[in-house]
């Protein structure tokens, strides 16, 4: 996830630069599969599936133009990070897993909490332009993924920098959801932490006494 935010900003924003992302989500998506598969669950059907989803979809933006891609892309990834987010937080939370296995998987999921809403904003933006006003003097006036990601990861960390502001009711409304979602996460998160490491040290405890 780090590889496709870090990867799509530092690439360019045309030609090429689509391609890069599309190739960086698929990569996302295919390491993602790979890792909350059920146990027995065959790894390469889902991982192709996706692939081929979306190199088709590159393909035919390369030779048709579809006009509506980026609307499609920003709606899959919103669509995504929600099911993968459902998906993390019930398997990374589950009794008796490594401490660290629970703290990287919380982070992942914070993570794709802000992708999941930068999908989503930038898919209002899309259906209703002008939801948002970014200034003129910086880069995220430059239309793209990345000024959504960003103000989607500054209103999820409540950093309210305000250079980036919703513009309709709608739209802020979704922006006030999301603050409210970021903060009752980590508190959620950090109580439930602390409960499952209790618990499994008090489990462990009556084990060691049984073997006794």
């Amino acid at each position: 996830m780090l590889l496709f935010i870090v990867g799509t900003a530092a690439s360019p924003r045309v030609g090429p630069g689509r391609f890069i992302e599309l190739i960086l989500l698929a990569m996302t998506l295919g390491v993602t599969v790979f890792e909350l598969r059920a146990p027995g669950q065959h790894r390469l059907v889902p991982i192709a599936l996706a692939a081929s989803v979306v190199l088709v979809t590159t393909v035919v933006d390369y030779t048709v133009r579809l006009r509506h891609l980026p609307l499609f892309v920003s709606a899959i990834v919103a669509a995504f990070a929600g099911i993968v987010i459902w998906l993390a937080y019930g398997s990374v939370m589950r009794p008796h897993r490594l401490v660290g296995d629970r703290i990287v998987g919380a982070i992942c999921v914070y993570v794709l909490i802000g992708l999941g809403w930068a999908g989503l904003y930038e898919t209002l933006d899309s259906v209703i332009p002008g939801s948002f006003r970014f200034p003129a003097d910086t880069a995220w006036v430059t239309p793209g993924s990345l000024r959504y990601r960003y103000f989607s990861f500054v209103t999820l960390a409540t950093l309210g920098y305000g250079d980036v502001t919703p513009v309709t009711a709608l739209a802020g409304t979704l922006a006030s959801l999301e603050s409210i979602a970021g903060q009752l996460y980590i508190g959620i998160t950090v109580a439930r932490l602390v409960a499952l490491s209790l618990t499994d040290r008090a489990d462990a405890g009556e084990n060691s006494k049984s073997d006794m």
